[in-house]
């Protein structure tokens, strides 16, 4: 970067003067307000002539413009610092320099306004995951953006201004109160409305913010319960595999993509993608569109079978909802799935306990449930599973896959069989 000050008027008999801002091939011309008599300035210099009596306040001058330099310089820098290196636009500069040198008021940084910053970084992939180092996913910032919707509607309820300071102990107890009682979400969703407010919390106070730290505190906790999921076994699944849609081009492709799911463990945003280039030696090789984890996957038969029949060109892409109601229509054309699933959740503060048939509970992610749960079921090693579904820890993949006493039973008894512990008397 070079910077260079000339007068913006040397035929006046005073002037102000402008830097000249040269940097990656752009260039902005910066106004100061600083003003001086144009026979004390030193164009070779580009500072105020030392031996003007005209001018005595020359040296304060000089030591604004060498200040001047130094802070064009910095936040040059702490801009590409602060953005993975981008270079700034002039204008995007300039609207910084207003800001450093006091010729724009700075406006006070509100919760709700960093909260919108937040979604606008996000929806424009400059917001990065302090967890993957990655940009985030489109999926996520949805989330986000309903959480601040619904941090604007209790503000209008709320005794006090929701901002930094006030997001306190009172503030979460008072917002749970009022995701329970007024918009009656689940347990579990409250969890995750709460998991995104400390995340832009600790993103402010890492960028110098003045926070409240009671989000820090493990008394502001995400509340969370076990939930009841379905999945479906390897006979349902060959059951689903085997149903006759020649009739129904439409459930027919949805059939197929849900059996790829259940197949190789990928997310919807996955396996509806799968193309030639992600097959390499038998081989399913993918990034992963949520945490952007390459993945390598090996083909199921029933897989391959799939996509030679799409020649490897799968179906285009249909949204998730539609998605999940068609695959409750493949459900109720399986008898078997006709079977009542109890599930037992808490919503708007009050326990339910309601009954289904299974079919209906059927959706896109039971695919990946099934994957988990089938090859735990099979043997396969815990860390290999956990490689595909990319859960951290073990204890997340357990309580992920869903088993009944009756099948921990029989997995236990499989494994006493493999050891030659049960013997026929």
């Amino acid at each position: 970067m070079e910077v260079k000050y000339y007068l913006k008027r040397p035929k006046a008999a005073e002037s102000t003067i402008f830097a000249n801002i040269c940097y990656e091939g752009m260039t902005l011309r910066y106004y100061l307000s600083e003003k001086l008599p144009t026979d004390c300035w030193d164009k070779t210099l580009q500072r105020a002539q030392k031996a003007s009596k005209i001018f005595p306040e020359y040296p304060e001058f000089n030591a604004r413009l060498d200040f001047l330099d130094h802070t064009i310089k910095s936040t040059y820098r702490k801009y590409r610092n602060d953005h993975q290196h981008k270079i700034p636009a002039p204008e995007e500069l300039k609207e910084l320099l207003d800001l450093v040198t006091g010729k724009k008021e700075i406006e006070r940084v509100t919760f709700f306004s960093y909260f919108e910053d937040f979604n606008a970084r996000s929806e424009k992939g400059e917001r990065i995951s302090p967890k993957t180092k990655q940009k985030t996913s489109p999926n996520t910032n949805k989330g986000y953006l309903t959480t601040l919707n619904h941090l604007k509607a209790f503000q209008q309820q709320y005794s006090r201004k929701v901002d930094f300071s006030t997001i306190d102990i009172r503030f979460h107890s008072d917002y749970i109160s009022y995701l329970t009682s007024t918009v009656k979400l689940s347990i579990n969703t409250i969890g995750d409305h709460i998991k995104r407010i400390i995340t832009v919390m600790g993103e402010a106070k890492s960028r110098g913010i003045e926070v409240c730290n009671d989000f820090e505190s493990a008394y502001f906790f995400k509340p969370h319960e076990e939930t009841d999921s379905i999945y479906l076994s390897d006979t349902e699944l060959k059951l689903i595999e085997g149903l006759d849609l020649s009739g129904n081009s439409k459930l027919a492709r949805v059939r197929d993509m849900f059996l790829i799911g259940c197949n190789t463990g990928l997310r919807f945003s996955d396996y509806t993608v799968l193309r030639q280039e992600h097959i390499k030696d038998d081989l399913i090789e993918i990034r992963q569109a949520k945490t952007l984890n390459k993945v390598v996957i090996p083909i199921h038969p029933v897989v391959k079978t799939i996509l030679e029949k799409y020649d490897y060109c799968l179906p285009r892409k249909i949204s998730n909802q539609k998605m999940n109601d068609y695959l409750k229509e493949i459900g109720k054309l399986v008898p078997e799935l006709k079977t009542q699933v109890t599930m037992t959740y808490t919503k708007g503060g009050n326990k339910i306990i309601q009954s289904y048939p299974k079919s209906a509970l059927i959706s896109t992610h039971t695919a990946r449930r099934s994957f988990a749960t089938n090859e735990y079921l099979a043997g396969t090693p815990v860390v290999t599973i956990m490689a595909i579904t990319g859960h951290r820890t073990e204890k997340a993949f357990l309580r992920y896959i869903k088993l009944t006493s009756t099948e921990h039973a029989k997995l236990l008894k499989m494994h006493w069989e493999k050891r030659n512990l049960l013997r026929v008397v």
